[in-house]
Formats: C-alpha cells, sequence, structure tokens
C-alpha cells in the first residue's frame, strides 16, 4: 500500500495520534510529562497551531489541533523530533521514541457535531483506559487538557484553545458554564462498561474506527469536498490509498517570511546592514537573539536560521538560543530588546 501523504489547509483540524515504538512508553515518570506538555505548547507557539484538546498516556498521546496556517506537517515534525531528543537525553537513551508515523485524521468542524464527539472521545481516553475509577472525578487523572478547560482563561496554559469546544457544547466560559461542560462529560460515563466511553457511532460512522482506519471524520459532503480539492482515493483491495496534495510549500514559504521580517527588524534595531553579519563574530550575542525569536516563532530549520545569520554549523543556533533564554530571564534589557524586535517584525 502506497504512504499515503498529509491533508494540510489553512484551519484544518485534526485528530492527531501517535505511539511509543513497538507500543513501549513515551514517558517514564512525571516529569517526562511536564516536557511533552510543554514541548507540546512551545510547537503552538512557533507555530500558530492551536491546541483544543490533549491526552497523554504512558505510550501514546492524543491531540486535537487546527492549524490556521495549514503547516501540521512542519509542527508535527519538530513536536516529535525535539521531544525525543529531550526524552533520550534526560533518560540516557538514543533512538526512535515514537512507532512510525503520526496518524492526522482531518476532522469536520462547523457546528455538525464532529468536532463535538472528538472532544468527548479525546477526554474520556483514561476512562476507557481504566485510570479514573467510578465514584472519582476526572481530575483524578491530571494528564489531559480538562484541568486546562477548568481553569479561568488568565490561567490556563496561553497556548490552549477552550473556547471553541466550550461553545460547542452550549456552555459559556465562565465558572458555571465550565462546570456544566464537566457534568455534561461526566453523563456521557457508563460505569457499568466503561470501556465503551465516548465510542460513538456519530451520523453513521464509527469514531472508533475511523481513528483507526479512516483518514477523515465527517459527513459525506466533507469528504468529497476534500477529495474535489486536493486529489483523488484509489481503491488497492481493501485499503485505500490516499493521493493528496500538500500544502507544505506556502508554510514553510509562510515562515521563512517570518523570518526573514526578524532578521530585517534585528539589524535595523541594532543599526547594522545585513552584510555585517558576515564580519561579526559567528555567535555574537545579537545573533544569538535573533536565532532565538525565529526559533520561539517558525518551525524554520537550524540549518536555515545558521545559512542566514552567518553563524556557522547549525549546532550553533540551538546552543546560543538556549543560552539567550537563559540570559533573558534575569536581563531586563535583553527582555526590552526581545520586546522591540518582535514588535517592530509583526
Amino acid at each position: 500500500m502506497p504512504r499515503s501523504l498529509r491533508i494540510e489547509y489553512p484551519h484544518a483540524i485534526y485528530h492527531v495520534l501517535a505511539r511509543g515504538n513497538r507500543r513501549g512508553a513515551i514517558v517514564l515518570d512525571d516529569d517526562d510529562r511536564w516536557m511533552l506538555i510543554r514541548t507540546l505548547g512551545e510547537m503552538a507557539k512557533r507555530t500558530g497551531i492551536l491546541v483544543h484538546a490533549y491526552a497523554l498516556m504512558d505510550n501514546h498521546y492524543h491531540f486535537v489541533i487546527e492549524t490556521p496556517r495549514g503547516n501540521l506537517v512542519a509542527g508535527m515534525q519538530w513536536f516529535q523530533t525535539t521531544y525525543t531528543q529531550r526524552f533520550n537525553a534526560k533518560n540516557g537513551l538514543w533512538g526512535h521514541l515514537f512507532g512510525g508515523r503520526y496518524k492526522a485524521i482531518v476532522v469536520q468542524g462547523g457546528g455538525e457535531g464532529y468536532f463535538r464527539r472528538l472532544i468527548d472521545y479525546v477526554h474520556l481516553n483514561p476512562v476507557r483506559a481504566g485510570l479514573v475509577p467510578e465514584g472519582g472525578g476526572f481530575d483524578d487523572y491530571q494528564w489531559t487538557s480538562l484541568r486546562e478547560y477548568r481553569k479561568p482563561p488568565s490561567k490556563r496554559f496561553p497556548w490552549m484553545r477552550s473556547v471553541e469546544a466550550l461553545a460547542e457544547m452550549g456552555c459559556k466560559d465562565t465558572p458555571a458554564g465550565r462546570r456544566k461542560f464537566i457534568e455534561r462529560l461526566e453523563t456521557l460515563v457508563d460505569w457499568t462498561s466503561p470501556t465503551e466511553a465516548g465510542r460513538i457511532v456519530w451520523k453513521g460512522q464509527s469514531l472508533q474506527s475511523t481513528l483507526r482506519r479512516g483518514w477523515y471524520f465527517g459527513t459525506q459532503e466533507f469528504r468529497e469536498r476534500l477529495l474535489a480539492k486536493f486529489g483523488v482515493e484509489e481503491e488497492i483491495g481493501e485499503h485505500v490509498a490516499k493521493v493528496i496534495r500538500s500544502n507544505d510549500a506556502s508554510a514553510r514559504d509562510r515562515d521563512r517570511s517570518v523570518g526573514a521580517r526578524i532578521i530585517a527588524a534585528g539589524l535595523d534595531h541594532f543599526g547594522l546592514a545585513k552584510e555585517d553579519l558576515n564580519s561579526m563574530q559567528k555567535n555574537d550575542w545579537r545573533k544569538a537573539m535573533l536565532a532565538m525569536i525565529i526559533t520561539e516563532t517558525t518551525s524554520l530549520s537550524h540549518e536555515w536560521i545558521a545559512s542566514q545569520l552567518k553563524m556557522g554549523h547549525k549546532t550553533s543556533v540551538s546552543r546560543l538560543s538556549s543560552q539567550m533564554k537563559n540570559e533573558i530571564r534575569t536581563n531586563r534589557k535583553l527582555r526590552k530588546t526581545k520586546a522591540e524586535i518582535t514588535r517592530i517584525s509583526s
């Protein structure tokens, strides 16, 4: 069966799932769990991807994400590569962490109910796994986005989106509305068969079967719109191979445009010309500042950044950006410089 391409377009919604290599663990302790969640947040900040829901288990994760820039591949490649590197470095391991490609099911939004059902399914994953005991509460398992849904907007992770899902459930983003959201979810659990929580057939389409073997979750009209826009389906035995054009080039072009604006804004702020980068030291703090801003706001490769800023090898980007992040925490002048460059480039 041919390797399927990804469907990418602005404001696409996806259910993304990845399992550990040979179904092994992707987290070993709570520090790893927080590291994965922080890495997810960094990915969202760099790429503009919106995180609507997540559930983290020992050997797999579920994300519900939206891509305003049509950049699923760039975002997920950065996330899985970066988390794998961090996990291996922390735990003294090496090699692949995830088992093959992540699965990304494109989901229909727009009030048809598919988005709402998917949010329920993801949040109920710990119930199906037997990690939420009868008589307990969803907070007995803390590694889903439900804890963020409970919080007021000012207390949530800045990259966490919950207003759309709350609205889909008919709940306002108020204390009463958030309680209603949780209470509604609790009514979906039949404690005589908790392993079936969230496993539903919606408008004739089995969510469980779709997430396991399908490529979209939506109406037949939604499927036909996608096929008309992106490509064709070709029947191969019992399987379906998707031949769908990717929009990754436009996302990459967008990131390069943002990176170029940051460099231009930085050079203007420092009173430099682009040619001056050639004669400056590769580890000049001003280059480190610009590299840090670019890595935080785009998914551009370290090779591209090193080439544009004349920093030598790509490893300099990671090392100097990390050093700048540490320095900026205690240096008010550096924080003001970063804020000014970011403002000018936006």
